[in-house]
């Protein structure tokens, strides 16, 4: 773990998630937690990055994915998260 604990395996999970009302199933890697915590953000990785074919404009702090053929246009504010940028 990045605080240099460790863990154990629980199992894998496929899982439909929304980002931007696009669906993606992603396999997710359930861990044991010894600590009640039902609230988390998540890190979603390269494999998800590549799924969504996201472009990340670092000038303009623009996001863009795509799936199911829809394409959606993330501005990328200072607080995590984003807004919509409509065409």
């Amino acid at each position: 773990m990045a605080n240099q604990t460790t863990t154990k395996l629980a199992g894998l999970r496929d899982l439909k998630i929304y980002v931007h009302d696009i669906p993606y199933t992603i396999t997710f890697i359930i861990l044991k937690n010894n600590v009640i915590n039902f609230s988390y953000s998540m890190l979603l990785g390269r494999a998800w990055s590549r799924d969504a074919k996201m472009a990340y404009d670092l000038g303009s702090n623009i996001v863009t994915i795509q799936g199911n053929g829809i394409v959606r246009t993330i501005i990328v504010t200072k607080h995590l998260g984003g807004e919509i940028k409509r065409p």
